[in-house]
């Protein structure tokens, strides 16, 4: 049996129209995919053990709340991640930052309500960069282990701090020291209060831009 959701999202923080905002990002991140095709205009990206970066990525998030009462919501809202990253080994880098995950809940028991799932975490995690010759960008795959709070706006309820898990895919599109950084991810969230236990999934689409901040 699910629980009503009382409106508790930060002020302002709206869903974005569907479609000059999506179309744009779309276009976006065609054409840093197509970057990838040998012979693009990128620069050289220099990777090697050692070498340290930070990344910024922003996108949008769709997601369900388990006390919801509802599926997927395709109610997008504004995500924001923050990490730096070292490089171990040729194809591994360890990283840590923060995540801002947020979606909105407007089906089952949040019909009517202007209401927004919003997570904030600490994420440590590990990348791979599988060496392509044949490409100029750099495909990897990542996942994190998330420490932090998820809000729902649960009847005045504190949340509590919990953990979650987050994979991500994506590519390096490099241009000298900075690099473009489109990709996907999958989020599981724990989103407990004071008074019941609940979890929250998040699909985000994201465009980052990364620097070098050593080598080169």
């Amino acid at each position: 049996m699910g629980f009503p959701l009382t409106a508790g999202g930060p002020p302002g923080d709206r869903a974005p129209g569907l479609g000059g905002r999506f179309g744009g990002r779309t276009l976006l991140l065609a054409l840093a995919s197509a970057t990838l095709l040998p012979g693009s205009a990128a620069g050289q990206w220099t990777e090697g053990p050692g070498d340290i970066r930070a990344e910024v990525s922003t996108g949008f998030s769709v997601g369900s709340h388990s006390a919801s009462g509802a599926a997927l919501d395709i109610a997008p809202r504004i995500t924001v991640d923050v990490v730096l990253k070292r490089q171990v080994h040729d194809s591994w880098s360890v990283f840590g930052g923060y995540y801002r995950t947020a979606f909105g809940c407007e089906e089952g028991f949040c019909t009517g309500l202007d209401l927004s799932i919003v997570g904030n975490h600490g994420v440590l995690g590990a990348e791979w960069t599988p060496e392509l010759s044949w490409l100029r960008g750099h495909p990897w795959a990542r996942a994190g282990l998330l420490f932090g709070s998820t809000e729902a706006g649960m009847g005045g309820d504190s949340p509590q701090f919990g953990p979650g898990i987050a994979i991500g895919l994506g590519a390096t599109v490099p241009y000298g020291r900075l690099a473009l950084l489109p990709g996907v991810s999958y989020r599981w969230l724990s989103a407990n209060t004071t008074s019941r236990s609940a979890h929250a999934v998040a699909l985000s689409m994201h465009l980052g831009l990364g620097i070098s901040l050593s080598g080169g």
